[in-house]
């Protein structure tokens, strides 16, 4: 009797869940050690599987990096949309997941890559609230401006600067890590979205004389 294989039989190396592990283990291996020393050997092993299996499922560590970028840029946006309800508690309930975690620690690795991953990283985030700009996000509407462009550029830096800039903010806080350091910093930068900060402006051409003297 001639026996056929079903596809339940098939090997779990070629399934969607070993793809799966592979991309979770280099999540972790790029976010603990930066884009360049981890190697597909090395997140192999992690996964727990053979480097031609990481090979057929993503090609080259370029494609593994690839998927990578892609898959955390969405769980990070998706989580952002799902707790913004909960305003300056948002960023302490997405650090509770010790995989968002991992997450943020990988986007703060790659946005200060210098390669074009990095870049692209950070063009896709300004993309990203250029559509919130347009279309308002979680319940939040924005001012408009004649150079959108220019205004989700200078939000996306506002919004990352904090997460770029972790280490030196915390030394100066004295907080205790990440999170902590995030989470001390949220009312102040949602206070800096709705109201500004500026309480007045000076007013250059009362002070100003024509010729350019200095009237005080």
């Amino acid at each position: 009797m001639r026996s056929t294989k079903k596809s339940s039989d098939r090997s779990p190396n070629s399934s969607p869940e070993t793809a799966d592990r592979i991309q979770q283990a280099a999540i972790r291996e790029f976010a603990e050690k930066g884009f360049t020393k981890p190697t597909i050997r090395g997140i192999a092993s992690a996964a727990g599987v053979s480097p031609g299996l990481v090979i057929h499922h993503f090609g080259s560590k370029e494609g593994l990096r690839s998927a990578c970028d892609d898959y955390v840029f969405t769980a990070i946006t998706e989580a952002k949309a799902a707790n913004a309800r909960y305003s300056t508690m948002a960023m302490e309930i997405v650090f509770a997941d010790p995989v968002m975690r991992t997450n943020i620690d990988y986007l703060m690795k790659s946005l200060l890559d210098p390669s074009e991953h990095g870049q692209r990283y950070f063009e896709h985030y300004i993309d990203l609230v250029e559509g919130y700009l347009a279309d308002g996000f979680a319940g939040y509407t924005f001012r408009q401006s004649t150079d959108r462009r220019g205004q989700a550029a200078t939000i996306a830096a506002l919004a990352l600067a904090p997460m770029m800039l972790a280490g030196r903010i915390q030394t100066a806080l004295g907080t205790t890590d990440v999170q902590d350091t995030l989470t001390r910093l949220a009312p102040h930068l949602l206070d800096l979205y709705v109201n500004g900060v500026l309480d007045s402006i000076p007013d250059v051409e009362a002070d100003t004389d024509p010729n350019g003297d200095d009237q005080s």
